[in-house]
Parts: structure tokens; sequence; C-alpha cells
């Protein structure tokens, strides 16, 4: 009867656990499961991420209309409104109205974005989620 050789993965079992590379074996496998378990704690704890509604306007809307927007607008359930920004930069004063609906309900969401397109000026909103 003939002796067959190991395989592939044999081989390189017989390798790895030579006992001159175990100790190298059993700490390089401990790293990778080091890395692995911080990944998903990293992935799981910390706060969801932010989502946002961004309202758009058309472009000839005055500074009057995304005022009223504000004003007729200002929070829905757990949609809440954000403060305007207090900066001069252009992004801020294109998209100058902006909701926190992450922790809003779909009818919360419904409601609001009812109410915003009702508004004349508004010419759609926007769902932002941070980090995607």
């Amino acid at each position: 009867m003939a002796v067959s050789s190991p395989s592939a993965v044999g081989r390189v079992w017989q390798y790895v656990w030579d006992p001159q590379r175990r100790l190298a074996a059993v700490g390089v496998a401990l790293a990778a499961i080091g890395l692995i378990a911080f990944g998903v704690y990293a992935s799981v704890s910390g706060p969801p991420p932010l989502q946002e509604a961004v309202v758009y306007f058309d472009t000839d809307a005055t500074k009057a209309q995304k005022d009223a927007v504000r004003a007729a607008c200002p929070t829905v359930g757990k949609a809440r409104q954000e403060p305007p920004d207090r900066n001069n930069l252009a992004t801020s004063r294109v998209y100058p109205l902006r909701y926190n609906v992450s922790e809003a309900t779909t009818e919360d969401r419904a409601s609001l974005y009812a109410c915003i397109y009702r508004q004349p000026g508004v010419r759609g909103v926007n769902q932002e989620t941070q980090g995607q």
C-alpha cells in the first residue's frame, strides 16, 4: 500500500504548526481575532449616523420664501428642524433649511415633506445620511 503525500492544506498546516513557528502562528491568529472583534465593536457601538432632510429651493426663491418655509414647518413628531447655520458659506445660503430625521417615523417624515412641498419656492427635499 502506497503512502499518499499530504494535501496542500495539510502541508501548510504542518509548516505553520511546527514547534518553531507555533508561537508566531498563535500570535497572528490572536491578532486577527482581535481585529475582527474591534471591527464588530466599532460598527455596533456608538450613535447611529445622522440622517438629514435638506430642503432645495428654486433658484429664484426669495429669502422671505425660505423663512416662510422655516416658520410654517418647524418640527413634526421627531423630525426636528435644525437651527440656521451661522456662517457665510455658499452651501448654507443655497440649502438654508435642514431637518434631523434620524429618529423620525415614516409618518413624521411624510407629514414634514407634505408641509414643505405646500410652500412656494420649494423644489424638493433630499434625505442624506452621514457616512454613506
